[in-house]
């Protein structure tokens, strides 16, 4: 099946961007390794362009030496920045630059001998850990990564929300509950929505405990953890410290006559998200039909929460089965459904990276002007064992 497509936000999806960086002549040995073995774009100062190997002088970047007034543009244009030179220099560089661990890039220092690699900003969040442990396996570094979870070989909530294709929040409270990581103090990780978590599996700490339900009685402990869609979560008591992270998996299918505005579209969703419990980071993907591939109200929608938008067209509609066809809509737009099967198709064609299936969850509801369905990405397990009144679509799952 070929699909017509539009995404907009990234929901931390996407092609990275890697640049590396020297301004010394022995750095640039090391940085035109790295820009060689990973795609990096090199950047080096304008005094040692003669230095360049040849096969990178087409593509290398020139700048004038001075790392502070390069740094702006490589914090805005890069997923990770590799430097070789000093950590001082480095640190009194961005100091004025980093503002949050969910939007900055990961940035790591390198010796111009290549004898060390440094993870320094962005470690879980920006994947600057596991990028220095990459990059050193390639030139024969040894990698230094201070953070606690990490060092300790221990589970970081971050790190789980990451390969789960999901968000963390509050992020006040990260360092809390990851200190009690780190302490060895009791962390209860509740998996209320029973999502795989590879971090979860196999042999943990003593202190990490996890379960599916609210235990009872409920042991002592410093923090917790949820892992679920839900807004309002069992109390693990007053003085723990949590987080939540939130899976996205559902799938928003959206119809609606033209110039509907973005207000009574969000309006709907919303009413749907509360009735449900489901906070509206777990939406995963919009969808609709191809014919609203210029309706602002839809497009301002996802573009407002950052979601991706995709399309589709009334063949690929047509083909899933879904519970509430429309003779009118058939009459209007040349397809029996809107919004239940952009729903299923939308997950799809961005699924959570653990195996399961989309299953129509909230079969149409309607306002005025907006019709909205809602699917969701249930775990294989959770499949075979989900109630009656959710409706699966074979189509959705090719």
């Amino acid at each position: 099946m070929t699909e017509e497509k539009t995404e907009i936000g990234s929901s931390g999806m996407g092609t990275k961007r890697l640049a590396v960086a020297t301004i010394t002549r022995p750095g640039l040995l090391v940085a035109a390794r790295i820009a060689k073995e990973h795609g990096a774009d090199l950047f080096v100062s304008e005094r040692y362009l003669a230095n360049i190997p040849e096969d990178l002088k087409a593509t290398a970047k020139p700048f004038d030496g001075v790392i502070k007034n390069l740094l702006p543009e490589l914090f805005a244009s890069y997923d990770g920045i590799v430097l070789i030179m000093a950590l001082g220099i480095v640190v009194r560089s961005i100091a004025r630059l980093a503002e949050d661990k969910t939007r900055d890039p990961a940035v790591i220092v390198g010796d111009v001998q290549g004898r060390f690699l440094i993870s320094v900003l962005s470690g879980h969040s920006g994947g600057a850990n596991s990028l220095t442990e990459e990059l050193a396996r390639t030139i024969g570094a040894t990698p230094v990564v201070t953070t606690g979870t990490d060092v300790t070989k221990t589970v970081a909530p971050d790190i789980i929300a990451r390969e789960i294709g999901g968000f963390l929040t509050p992020l006040d409270n990260l360092k809390r509950v990851s200190s009690a990581i780190v302490d060895g103090d009791p962390v209860l990780f509740l998996n209320l929505d029973g999502i795989p978590v590879p971090s979860l599996e196999g042999p943990r700490k003593p202190n990490i405990l996890t379960a599916r339900t609210l235990p009872e009685p409920l042991p002592a402990l410093r923090a917790g953890v949820y892992i679920s869609v839900s807004k309002n979560l069992p109390s693990l008591g007053e003085a723990v410290q949590t987080v939540q992270i939130v899976p996205r998996v559902l799938g928003v299918g959206i119809g609606c006559n033209r110039g509907t505005s973005v207000f009574e579209i969000e309006k709907l969703l919303r009413e749907v998200l509360d009735e449900k419990d489901w906070h509206d980071g777990a939406i995963r993907a919009f969808g609709s039909i191809d014919l609203k591939r210029d309706e602002e109200g839809i497009v301002g929608l996802a573009s407002r929460l950052g979601v991706p938008l995709f399309f589709f067209s009334r063949e690929q509609l047509g083909d899933v089965s879904v519970p509430n066809p429309s003779g009118v809509v058939m009459q209007y737009v040349g397809t029996p459904a809107v919004a239940e099967p952009a729903s299923l198709l939308a997950l799809a064609m961005s699924p959570p990276p653990w195996p399961g299936g989309a299953r129509l969850i909230v079969e149409k509801v309607k306002s005025k002007e907006a019709t909205i369905a809602i699917s969701r990405w249930l775990p294989e397990d959770a499949e075979a064992t989900s109630g009656n009144n959710t409706k699966r679509s074979e189509q959705a799952e090719k």
